[in-house]
């Protein structure tokens, strides 16, 4: 399965355009596909500032995971340079996840908006989840398809269901769908899904 990683980086206040502007020539460097997101509406109404969220893929096995990493522990400038964003930042993340399903992009498609929406599956119904996540993805369809994905480390049992849309509209019209579809989900989640919402401000097919 292939894989990729995503950056969060919570700003300092009056940081935000200066880590994004750091951050989409960071992105550039790896020389690999991705894009990164600005918040649209906050998961958390208790966090002062949602993070930015950077996402490089093209990542088809660990091994390439490792190769990133190798080049970033012997290379001081990149090292200078991401220290030089974490500087400028209240929290930063890195998670490096695995797809189960792509989104199957149509030619010349071009996202603005992603819904992410996160779950964890009760003990022992990780695959269970998986199996009716999958389901919903193929009963909604059209093109992007939902992706499927799953984190590394973290939670066991944590899932994630990526949506990509042309507007906030496009992504909600998607979301009604997949209501339609839902089956036995609400019964394989240990807690209430988590939401956020982002505006892709940078894309590389790299």
């Amino acid at each position: 399965m292939p894989y990729f990683i995503n950056f969060l980086r919570v700003p300092k206040a009056g940081k935000s355009f200066e880590v994004l502007e750091a951050m989409k020539k960071a992105h550039a460097a790896t020389g690999r596909p991705g894009n990164i997101t600005v918040p649209l509406s906050g998961a958390n109404l208790g966090q002062s500032r949602p993070g930015l969220i950077s996402l490089v893929g093209g990542f088809t096995t660990l091994d390439d995971v490792d190769a990133l990493n190798d080049t970033y522990l012997s290379n001081p400038e990149m090292q200078k340079g991401q220290m030089g964003i974490d500087g400028l930042c209240d929290k930063t993340n890195y998670i490096v996840s695995e797809i189960l399903a792509g989104p199957e992009f149509p030619e010349g498609y071009e996202a603005t908006t992603v819904s992410r929406l996160v779950l964890v599956a009760k003990p022992t119904k990780g695959q269970e989840l998986v199996e009716a996540l999958l389901d919903v993805r193929e009963k909604v369809g059209g093109e992007p398809k939902n992706v499927i994905s799953r984190p590394i480390t973290g939670p066991i049992g944590q899932f994630r269901v990526t949506m990509f849309g042309t507007s906030l509209q496009d992504i909600e019209n998607k979301r009604v769908e997949s209501l339609k579809h839902l089956g036995n989900i609400p019964d394989l989640i240990s807690s209430n899904a988590v939401r956020n919402l982002g505006r892709i401000v940078y894309s590389s097919q790299a």
